[in-house]
């Protein structure tokens, strides 16, 4: 029996952190499945979503600056997703450290750890999408248009 693969076309990243993340976990799937992408193309999809978390992350410096009435809950999710973005910094070195260990000995066990690392780090970002725009609706100080996290697919 064959298990279908998600579709993921590596040489056209999407524009937007969101679709790209769901465009990053497909690449990484297809990794763990060892599909055979050449390392120029590895290291393109890598760097696409670097560039995107990294813009991301300049885009939200000013959470918890805000001027405005502030709430408990609120300060919770400030605390929360400044933690995160912490986290993805680091997250986005230890992808590279994956991609070194696969550029020094390119087999599958190591392309497979990429790809779950990629998966992971896909997942931890989807999740943390979801916390910001909730923070995002809630907050009073908020000036943005952000989509409800009603309206998410996951």
């Amino acid at each position: 029996m064959a298990f279908p693969r998600p579709e993921v076309d590596i040489a056209r990243p999407p524009t937007g952190l969101d679709a790209l993340i769901d465009w990053f976990e497909r690449f990484s799937h297809q990794l763990v499945l060892l599909e055979e992408y050449p390392l120029d193309e590895i290291r393109s999809a890598l760097d696409s979503l670097d560039r995107s978390v990294r813009d991301h992350l300049r885009s939200t410096a000013t959470f918890g600056r805000r001027k405005g009435p502030s709430d408990s809950s609120n300060e919770e999710l400030e605390r929360l997703l400044a933690t995160d973005h912490a986290w993805f910094r680091t997250s986005l070195e230890q992808l590279w450290w994956f991609f070194a260990v696969v550029e020094g000995d390119d087999h599958g066990g190591n392309r497979q750890a990429l790809g779950q690392y990629g998966r992971v780090l896909a997942e931890s970002l989807r999740r943390h999408r979801y916390i910001e725009r909730e923070y995002l609706e809630a907050s009073p100080r908020n000036t943005e248009a952000t989509p409800s996290p009603r309206q998410n697919s996951f």
